[in-house]
């Protein structure tokens, strides 16, 4: 039975992944703030802390971990947290990164595209989201002496987003208001946030170490998934090119990475239509 540590647990995939190790026979602990009701399943327990904290992550360094995952990482100084804590106490630690360390964009963007050894880090200045991202990379891979991947995602959906990136689209639909996207045809990447938790749960599984890219086959433009939308709910989108409230989906230019490294490991994806529709008519009906 292995001891899995994870941050940000609670919610979306990172508590998908956490039933899943729990129900595969793992011994998991979430460390939680207690602002979201906790997954229940046997194999679960749970640490109330913060993951930003220095205490927490001290009294958590006084056991062994065969595998962390960390979900909720998003500077260099929360990375500097975790090295300080687990040097010589975790067996291998798994990064939630994202497509976002690909600044700029672009299509079929391989790991190479953003090398963290070399990359710089500031452990003082305040960071955005895909900035923070990168540096929190750079520091985990130049400082930690235990095993670490770097799993990169793109857009994660289902129908436990609370971004509700997706619902926007059908919401706009159904009541008949524009979505505003400057390129209708610009194409981006996805996941499902059960294959994210199955992802992330072979990763722990893997040897594997490094920056490693995950999404669904296959690609969409906002266009092609207002084309899906609209069958299913009765309607016809409108895009438009200037406006307020900005599609949260579409990408000024083509934004998808490249899956090769993980396919060579062993993983196979899913394509993005094998469950795509089936979250737009479950979110049709939710909000019809």
């Amino acid at each position: 039975m292995r001891k899995v540590l994870i941050f940000g647990g609670t919610r979306y995939f990172g508590r998908r992944l956490a039933i899943r190790l729990a129900d595969s026979g793992d011994d998991v602990t979430i460390v939680t703030r207690g602002e979201h009701t906790p997954p229940v399943a046997k194999g679960l327990t749970f640490f109330k802390g913060d993951r930003t904290s220095s205490s927490t992550m001290k009294d958590l360094s006084q056991q062994h971990w065969d595998v962390i995952y960390d979900n909720i990482c998003f500077t260099p100084y929360q990375a500097k947290l975790s090295i300080d804590a687990f040097e010589g106490k975790v067996g291998r630690y798994v990064l939630t990164s994202t497509m976002s360390v690909y600044e700029g964009g672009g299509a079929n963007i391989t790991e190479r595209a953003y090398n963290p050894f070399p990359g710089k880090y500031d452990l003082e200045k305040e960071h955005g989201y895909g900035e923070g991202k990168r540096q929190a990379e750079s520091y985990f891979f130049q400082r930690a002496t235990f095993p670490v991947v770097a799993v990169r995602f793109p857009v994660v959906l289902g129908p436990d987003d609370y971004t509700e990136r997706l619902v926007f689209h059908i919401k706009r639909a159904l009541d008949g208001r524009p979505i505003v996207a400057e390129n209708t045809y610009a194409k981006m990447g996805y996941i499902s946030s059960y294959e994210a938790a199955a992802f992330l749960e072979w990763c722990g599984r893997s040897e594997l170490t490094g920056p490693i890219n995950a999404a669904s086959d296959g690609v969409l433009s906002i266009q092609d998934l207002v084309d899906k939308i609209d069958p299913v709910a009765g309607t016809t989108s409108q895009l438009v090119a200037k406006g307020e409230d900005e599609s949260p989906l579409a990408p000024e230019r083509d934004f998808y990475m490249d899956t090769t490294a993980a396919k060579q490991a062993g993983y196979l994806f899913q394509h993005v239509d094998d469950w795509l529709d089936r979250l737009i008519e479950e979110e049709v009906r939710n909000h019809q």
